[in-house]
C-alpha cells in the first residue's frame, strides 16, 4: 500500500499521493490546501507572542499523582555500628532509611559494646556525626548496675532502653528490682521504652501506674498484649504502643514463600518477639486506632547467618518496605493517609519529644506505582528481605532533607555526615509562627474538585484529621528596601522570583510589547566612580523603561573634588533619590555606602570584590540557553 495504493490503478505513484495515502492509513493529520497552511503558520505566529505562562520554581510536571508528605520517623532502628559493621553499618542503615521515606531514625543500644555509658556513648555520637545520612536520636541502654550513672548523661539520649525478655545481645534485666531502680532514677520527662512480651507487659504497666510516669511498649505481637494495653489506656494509665510491619502483615501462616526463596531454612522467619498467628495478626488491626507508632524494628543479619540451623539470629530489615507496605494498605482499605501520618509522625515526634525536622524536610509518594518487591532494591547490607515477592501499591519518589534532594527515584544522594543528632536540632531549630484560621470560611472558588483532586480524595478521607501544622502565612520572596552587595545575600527563591522577572521583561521586549510603568515616579541615581558603558546604560534603560527617571551622578565635578567623603555623598544623594547604584575601583566601598544610606544601594562591581548584577545576568543567561543551572561546573576566562 505504501509503495502503490491499493486505491489507485496506476503504475505510477506521485510523492503527493504517496503522501496523502501514508497520512490516510496511519491517522496523521495532514494539510494539503495551501490556504490552510498559511492561515495556521500566521495563527501561530500569532500565538508565539503570547506570553506563556510557566511557573519557574517549579522544575518538572508530572503525570502520576505525588503527594507530599512530612519525613517519617523510625523510632525502633537497631544499625548494628559499632560491633557489627558486616551486617549493618551507619552509612548503609542510613541509606536505606531515606530510601524509604524516613528522614529520622532512633537507634536501639545493643550494640558492641553496648551504648549503657559515657565512653561509649561519645564513640557513637562521633561514627553518627560522621557517616549518617538522615537525622538520628540513640537510646541509652538499662543495665543491672548503670541506674546511678545515666542520669547525668540522659539528656543527650531520647530515652532509655530496658530489655525485659530474650533478644539479640546481653541487656536482659530478670530482675523487677532493678527495674524499679532506672524507674526511680531516669528522669521523669523522659521516656522509657521497654521490650516486654506476655507477662512483663503487665508488669510494666503496673510499675507504670506505681510510679506515675510513661512507658513505651515495642513490637507488640500478640492478642493479649493489644487488649491488655487497650484496657490500661482506658483506665487512664500513660502507656504508649508501637507494632511492626512484620507482625502486621506476616503470620506462622502466610510465611511459606520467605522459606522457599532462601533455601528452606527457618532462620528467614526468625523474629524477636516471633511470627504470631493469623488471630494474632488481625488483632493488631482491629486495634490498630490505640496503637500509637508503626516502627521497624529494623535488625538486618546477613544470608549466612540467617542460615544457621543451629542458632540463627532473631530479625528483619524493614527501614525500605515499611512505608510501601503501608502504602498498600491504604490501598487495600485497611489503614488511612491521616493514621499514617499520625503512626509515622505526629505521634513519634509527641512521645520522645523530638524537634521539628523544619518545613524544607518532606517526602513525595506515587500512589499508582504497582511493583513486586525483589533483593535487588535493598541498600541494606543484609541484601534480603521477609517481604519478598510481594505487589506493592506505592512507592517513595523522592526525599528532601532541609531543602537537599537526598534521594530520587531510588538512587541516594546524600552524603555521610549529613544527618543531625536530633538533641542538637532541638535548640537549633526556630519555631515557625503560625496564624489561626477559622475552618468555616466561604470559599472563594467554588469549582468543582479537579481530576488529581479527585484522585488524591481516594486516599485522605478529610483534610481537616490529617494533623498538619496550622495554616502558615507565606510570604513571597521579596527584595523590597534591601540592599543588593553579593550575590550570595540571594536565596534560591529570591533568584528564581528575579529570573522570573527577567524572562518576562525580556519577552515583552522581543514581542514588542508595552511594559506596564511600575516605577513611576523614582528615581535612580548611579555613582559610578570608574569607567563603565553597558552597566551603567543597563541600569539606565531598565529604569527608564519601567517608568522610572534616572539623575546622574558625576565624579569630576562633585563635591567629593573638595573633600567631601563618599558617606556624605551617599547622605546627600539618598535625599533625592529611591535606589543607590554605585560602581568603585575599591572592594568594600559600596559595603562603607550601604552602612549609612536609608534607601537601597545596588553594587555595580567594587573592583575586584562583588559584581552581583553581573553574577545574576551570567546564571540567567545559562539558565535560558541550557535549561538549568544545576550540576554545572562554569569556569571563567578573564
Amino acid at each position: 500500500m505504501r509503495s502503490t495504493g491499493l486505491f489507485r490503478a496506476s503504475s505510477f505513484v506521485t510523492q503527493g499521493y504517496r503522501c496523502r495515502r501514508l497520512a490516510t492509513d496511519y491517522s496523521v493529520p495532514l494539510m494539503t490546501d495551501v490556504k490552510c497552511v498559511k492561515l495556521f503558520v500566521e495563527a501561530l505566529r500569532r500565538l508565539s507572542y503570547r506570553e506563556k505562562k510557566i511557573d519557574m520554581s517549579i522544575d518538572c510536571i508530572s503525570s502520576t499523582t505525588l503527594i507530599r508528605l512530612p519525613g517519617f520517623i523510625d523510632c525502633h532502628v537497631h544499625l548494628r555500628e559499632p560491633g557489627d559493621e558486616h551486617k549493618e553499618d551507619i552509612v548503609s542503615g542510613t541509606a536505606s532509611a531515606l530510601a524509604g521515606g524516613i528522614t529520622m531514625v532512633l537507634a536501639m543500644p545493643n550494640t558492641k559494646p553496648a551504648l549503657t555509658n559515657a565512653t561509649v556513648l561519645d564513640l557513637t555520637e562521633k561514627l553518627y556525626e560522621k557517616k549518617a545520612l538522615c537525622d538520628y536520636g540513640l537510646y541509652m541502654g538499662a543495665t543491672v548496675d548503670n541506674f546511678q550513672t545515666i542520669s547525668d548523661i540522659a539528656h543527650r539520649c531520647i530515652g532509655l532502653k530496658m530489655y525485659l525478655n530474650t533478644t539479640f545481645g546481653d541487656l536482659k534485666l530478670d530482675n523487677m528490682e532493678i527495674w524499679m531502680k532506672h524507674f526511680e532514677t531516669w528522669p521523669h520527662d523522659m521516656p522509657i521504652v521497654v521490650h516486654a512480651e506476655n507477662q512483663t507487659v503487665a508488669s510494666i504497666l503496673c510499675l507504670s501506674e506505681i510510679y506515675s510516669r510513661s512507658v513505651h511498649i515495642t513490637h507488640v505481637a500478640r492478642r493479649n498484649e493489644i487488649l491488655l494495653i487497650r484496657a490500661a489506656k482506658s483506665k487512664g494509665l500513660l502507656v504508649t504502643c508501637e507494632v511492626t510491619p512484620h507482625h502486621l502483615f506476616l503470620h506462622r501462616d502466610n510465611t511459606q514463600f520467605i522459606l522457599n526463596e532462601y533455601g528452606n531454612m527457618e532462620g528467614f522467619r526468625h523474629v524477636k518477639p516471633e511470627l504470631q498467628t493469623i488471630d494474632d495478626c488481625q488483632a493488631l488491626w482491629d486495634n490498630i486506632d490505640i496503637i500509637d507508632c508503626i516502627a521497624t524494628d529494623h535488625a538486618p543479619h546477613t544470608r549466612e547467618e540467617k542460615s544457621n540451623k543451629e542458632n540463627p539470629p532473631p530479625g528483619f530489615s524493614g527501614l525500605q518496605t515499611v512505608i510501601p507496605l503501608l502504602l498498600t494498605a491504604i490501598h487495600n482499605g485497611k489503614l488511612t493517609m491521616e493514621q499514617l501520618i499520625e503512626k509515622m509522625y505526629t505521634n513519634p515526634k509527641r512521645i520522645f519529644n523530638l524537634p521539628d525536622q523544619g518545613d524544607d524536610t518532606f517526602i513525595e509518594i506515587d500512589m499508582e506505582r504497582k511493583w513486586v518487591i525483589d533483593d535487588k532494591f535493598l541498600l541494606t547490607k543484609s541484601a534480603w528481605t521477609p517481604f519478598i515477592g510481594m505487589t506493592m501499591h506505592g512507592a517513595v519518589h523522592r526525599v528532601v532533607l532541609r531543602g537537599e534532594v537526598v534521594f530520587v527515584d531510588g538512587q541516594v544522594l546524600a552524603e555521610p555526615g549529613t544527618g543531625k543528632n536530633i538533641i542538637n536540632l532541638r535548640g537549633e531549630l526556630n519555631q515557625i509562627k503560625t496564624i489561626k484560621t477559622s475552618q468555616n470560611l466561604p470559599l472563594e472558588n467554588k469549582r468543582s474538585p479537579s481530576h488529581a483532586e479527585r484522585k488524591r480524595q481516594r486516599y485522605i478521607s478529610e483534610p481537616s484529621a490529617l494533623d498538619k501544622p496550622e495554616n502558615i502565612l507565606k510570604i513571597a520572596p521579596t527584595l523590597a528596601r534591601h540592599h543588593i552587595l553579593s550575590s550570595l545575600e540571594l536565596n534560591r527563591a529570591q533568584c528564581r522570583e528575579i529570573f522570573t522577572l527577567a524572562r518576562y521583561y525580556r519577552n515583552c521586549q522581543l514581542h514588542h510589547r508595552q511594559i506596564e510603568p511600575i516605577l513611576t515616579g523614582k528615581i535612580l541615581s548611579h555613582m559610578f566612580f570608574e569607567p563603565s558603558t553597558r552597566t551603567q546604560c543597563s541600569f539606565t534603560a531598565a529604569m527608564l523603561r519601567l517608568g522610572g527617571s534616572v539623575m546622574p551622578f558625576d565624579s569630576q565635578v562633585s563635591s567629593i573634588k573638595k573633600g567631601e567623603s563618599l558617606e556624605d555623598s551617599v547622605r546627600m544623594l539618598m535625599s533625592y533619590a529611591d535606589v543607590i547604584v554605585i560602581r568603585h575601583p575599591e572592594v568594600g566601598i559600596v559595603q562603607r555606602a550601604a552602612n549609612v544610606s536609608r534607601v537601597p544601594v545596588i553594587n555595580a562591581g567594587d573592583g575586584i570584590g562583588e559584581h552581583p548584577t553581573q553574577a545574576l545576568l551570567d546564571v540567567f543567561t545559562i539558565r535560558e540557553e541550557i535549561g538549568t543551572f544545576n550540576g554545572l561546573t562554569v569556569s571563567y576566562f578573564i
